[in-house]
């Protein structure tokens, strides 16, 4: 009877002692989703802090954070004359447009490459175009995967920003005449290509689009 009424203290004590742990707030704890973060500045927020939300002051991390001090230095003169410019996201739309142009310019498709080319990449590629078809040529290509994808320089000239990015992509590559004839490569067999493309814009138009303004391989 003993045993019972020690056994039944101990385990009233153990069931106080979690209560009362458990009901304590050590002031780590998550936030819920969506709350605001309590202000340094004291009283009651019931709005997000701007600079919280705020996407430029992401970017602005990014650009800290870039090791090459005449990339942070050219990335910083960008966003001065044009407060959107990001980094993460001009690389992901370089990635998209890289792929685009290849497309086009391997199925012939002037009007696509019209919308992403200056006009001197604009006539070299038609030219290349125009000479593929007087042969008779056409190509079976296919983008397997782009590996890499970062900027290799970046410079602001007046209104104008430039940035260079080094492209690693893996491709298949078939040239086949008006027969079908195989010409040129193996179609279970991907090469690697290494380009670096230049991209300009102007940074003070309305205009959020890129243009390619020169090609090179390396």
């Amino acid at each position: 009877m003993l045993d019972i009424i020690l056994l039944a203290m101990l385990a009233a004590f153990i069931l106080l002692r979690l209560r009362s742990e458990l009901g304590k707030k050590t002031g780590n704890e998550p936030l819920p989703p969506a709350a605001p973060r309590p202000s340094s500045r004291g009283g009651d927020r019931t709005t997000v802090d701007a600079d919280y939300e705020d996407v430029s002051a992401r970017n602005d991390t990014v650009i800290d954070m870039e090791e090459d001090p005449a990339l942070r230095k050219a990335y910083q003169d960008i966003r001065r004359a044009d407060s959107s410019f990001d980094v993460p996201t001009f690389v992901g739309g370089a990635r998209a447009a890289y792929e685009m142009i290849l497309e086009a310019f391997w199925s012939g498709d002037k009007e696509t490459l019209r919308n992403f080319l200056d006009d001197s990449v604009y006539n070299q590629f038609t030219a290349a175009i125009d000479a593929r078809e007087q042969n008779g040529y056409r190509l079976e290509n296919r983008l397997v995967d782009i590996a890499e994808a970062e900027v290799a320089d970046a410079k602001l000239e007046g209104r104008t920003a430039e940035l260079v990015v080094r492209f690693k992509a893996e491709i298949i590559a078939v040239t086949k005449d008006g027969d079908g004839n195989l010409i040129e490569g193996n179609l279970s067999e991907a090469v690697e290509v290494n380009d670096r493309w230049t991209f300009s814009r102007d940074t003070k138009s309305r205009d959020p689009n890129w243009l390619l303004v020169a090609t090179r391989a390396g």
